[in-house]
């Protein structure tokens, strides 16, 4: 059953989303294409005013278009799961023989394979632009970077990168987790469910800056604690970016847990379709 939701949501989210990276890879290609009509660097004139018109503007129609493909990735996300769970179509959904965790877990692969497909997209659609000399000019540059980082770090930077892609994927569930349960604690009331979502998200993010505020004023009152800190720091480079990584891995995990509990208590207990 919970693939089945999957393939619903996958339906959804392809019909919605794929001609928006279709449209990503065409402005990249009509990009590409105006390229080959680029005038010698020495020409003056119509022909280059001309030509750096078209390139200019389809250049800044593609970057619009990647902007608009990862907002509706997300919106897309939220607004799947609002109207899964909290809308006339919740009524059949929650009737299905799946769980709260189920409906949540599926909710949350479903809008990750698919940031995963439009960062895919746009991908492809740098790899249209850049085809040819420039392109393997990039591969070039990148791979010799690689290679000095690896050899600069050994197997620390393995797990650097490790680390980054793990901290990288827990965000992304994050992010999605905390959004679905703004969402969630808005549908506690009969009116006026959406601005309170919203309410909630501003909310925590008020809080996170008053913790901020906090901190920072705990670190003007404890310099001498924090220079020590930065000398071990300077000792310890290595250890202390491992040592980032997996608190941020923890942050993120901790606090993701934390929203996901609360959105299943309140699809479990506190479910309000009215």
């Amino acid at each position: 059953m919970v693939s089945k939701l999957i393939k619903y949501d996958f339906r959804s989210y392809f019909r919605l989303l794929f001609p928006v990276q279709l449209i990503i890879l065409g402005f990249a290609l009509i990009n590409r294409i105006i390229q080959f009509f680029e005038p010698p660097l020495d020409s003056v004139g119509g022909a280059s005013t001309v030509y750096n018109g078209f390139f200019i503007s389809s250049l800044v129609l593609y970057i619009i278009s990647i902007v608009v493909c990862i907002v509706m990735t997300v919106i897309i996300g939220i607004v799947r799961f609002y109207q899964g769970m909290y809308t006339n179509e919740g009524y059949l959904n929650h009737t299905l023989p799946v769980t709260p965790t189920q409906h949540i877990i599926a909710k949350l692969l479903t809008s990750f394979i698919f940031c995963l497909g439009s960062l895919l997209a746009i991908f492809l659609s740098f790899m249209v632009i850049t085809i040819g000399d420039v392109n393997i000019e990039v591969f070039k540059a990148f791979f010799y970077l690689a290679g000095k980082f690896f050899v600069r770090f050994g197997a620390n930077g393995v797990f650097y990168v490790l680390e980054f892609i793990i901290l990288s994927c827990v965000a992304a569930f994050f992010v999605f987790i905390k959004l679905y349960c703004c969402i969630s604690v808005g549908q506690l009331v009969n009116r006026k469910k959406v601005l309170l979502a919203f309410g909630v998200f501003f909310g925590i993010y008020v809080v996170k800056q008053i913790i901020g505020t906090f901190f920072a004023i705990f670190v003007s009152l404890n310099l001498d604690l924090f220079d020590r800190l930065g000398e071990w720091i300077g000792q310890h480079p290595e250890l202390f970016v491992h040592i980032f990584f997996i608190i941020m891995i923890l942050y993120h995990a901790l606090f993701g847990l934390i929203y996901f509990l609360i959105t299943k208590h309140i699809m479990s207990k506190k479910l309000n379709l009215t």
